[in-house]
């Protein structure tokens, strides 16, 4: 037996389970837009998530996994076995085609999915990079380019306007330049 509600408006009686199914059908309709590209491929990729192979599938089960899927599409990551991989929406495509060949039923999450995808996947690190742009990342480090700023005199130096880009400062040179005896009678003044 379900539940009843009154509209305090017009008085109309509602039943809850109906409301409840056009909130879901609203938001399968909100999905469908966000993965056009592959709307179909998915409706048949959730036929994985039945008991059975011809069995249904509640709409608030395909609106829960259908949202999984979305985000997977959207973001191309994914987790598993407690490692982030990304991938493209390519292989995200041609993983839910080969998860539908597969005529597997019975999934509770998309870990078969996650494991079509493996191949073509690459590990991302904590920071969400992936193996090749860490490597370039470090290679620009070594090579300089990614702080092009100097050292720290050269960078108080080219802060006061005494030094040019290209020209090096030494301590000494500095102190000579302010008028002082020690780096450490600076420390805490404010420089004019």
């Amino acid at each position: 037996m379900s539940e009843k509600i009154k509209c305090p408006w017009c008085e109309k009686v509602f039943d809850v389970d109906a409301i409840e199914t056009a909130e879901l059908w609203k938001e399968r309709g909100q999905i469908s837009v966000r993965i056009k590209p592959v709307w179909r491929i998915a409706m048949e990729y959730m036929d994985a998530f039945a008991a059975r192979p011809g069995a249904r599938i509640t709409l608030k089960r395909k609106v829960r996994h259908l949202w999984g899927l979305v985000r997977l599409w959207e973001t191309c990551e994914f987790e598993f076995d407690g490692k982030r991989y990304r991938t493209n929406r390519e292989a995200v495509r041609n993983g839910m085609l080969a998860v539908c060949e597969a005529q597997k039923t019975g999934f509770n999450n998309h870990k078969y999915l996650f494991k079509c995808l493996l191949p073509t996947a690459q590990r991302v690190s904590a920071e969400g990079l992936t193996a090749e742009e860490e490597q370039r990342r470090e290679e620009k480090r070594r090579n300089g380019e990614a702080g092009k700023r100097g050292t720290p005199v050269k960078q108080a130096a080219r802060f006061m306007g005494q030094a040019g880009d290209d020209e090096a400062v030494t301590a000494e040179d500095f102190k000579k330049r302010r008028g002082i005896e020690s780096l450490a009678d600076q420390v805490g003044k404010e420089l004019s």
